[in-house]
């Protein structure tokens, strides 16, 4: 289940692994096809241009991985996800 994805148009997504060993193919308009393997374990996992970079059980942890990997494609962004200042749409962080 997607999360949450860039805002600045990379191919960065944080997933929940809500279907362990699931493999999901999604098929673009423009006939592209983008096949998914999730992990067999670990609660949450990062992709990074269609490979899963890091794999975690704790979503600090997995977040914070997500905040860094923003930070060193495109110098910074919105950060950890903050109850009452953020909220989500269409799964991108925006400040309230």
């Amino acid at each position: 289940m997607l999360i949450r994805k860039s805002s600045q148009g990379h191919d960065l997504k944080l997933y929940k692994n809500t279907t362990p060993n699931a493999t999901r193919k999604k098929k673009y308009p423009d006939g592209t096809t983008e096949t998914l393997t999730y992990p067999s374990s670990y609660k949450y996992f990062l992709v990074l241009d269609g490979e899963i970079i890091k794999r975690s059980n704790s979503w600090a942890t997995i977040e914070q991985a997500y905040v860094d990997e923003c930070d060193s494609r495109h110098g910074g962004g919105t950060g950890r996800m903050l109850i009452g200042k953020h909220k989500l749409v269409n799964h991108v962080i925006t400040e309230l």
